[in-house]
């Protein structure tokens, strides 16, 4: 059955479907303030590995999220701040936001956040992988993004 979760006003109020999605939890380090709580699915993948789609939400909460790999993610509902640098963007249902490799950004979810993501891996054996490897130097290569 089909449900309204978007009207001509905007979203409706209280609309937190589960769709499938799976606890992800935000590492305890990067959570600044609330208990927010991620869930995540993934949708697809290529065969070689270098693009993937999810689907993606959390509840309110500030924290910080690093991102080893690009990231592009389309808010389809309710909305997010993010800052990098001092510099931050709302993000409402129908914008769409590019979060580079090796960025590291603030998130502050007022409410609600649900996206759908497409995370980009540069082929590592491949000509732009390993051009981006000699760019980048040993130091990138060997630093750890995320908490083990």
């Amino acid at each position: 059955m089909l449900e309204q979760t978007v009207s001509l006003e905007g979203p409706v109020p209280g609309r937190r479907e589960s769709y499938g999605l799976d606890p992800t939890p935000i590492p305890e380090a990067w959570i600044l303030e609330g208990d927010p709580l991620a869930r995540e699915k993934s949708l697809v993948q290529s065969t070689d590995g270098v693009a993937s789609a999810h689907m993606w939400d959390c509840t309110s909460g500030r924290f910080q999220w690093e991102y080893p790999v690009e990231e592009i993610a389309h808010v389809l509902q309710g909305c997010a701040i993010v800052e990098i640098a001092g510099v931050s963007k709302r993000l409402q249902p129908g914008e769409t936001h590019v979060f580079p490799a090796g960025s590291r950004f603030r998130w502050t979810v007022p409410d609600y956040v649900r996206t759908v993501v497409f995370r980009l891996r540069p082929p590592a054996g491949g000509p732009l992988g390993r051009r981006l490897q000699a760019a980048l130097g040993p130091s990138w290569r060997n630093r750890r993004t995320r908490p083990g």
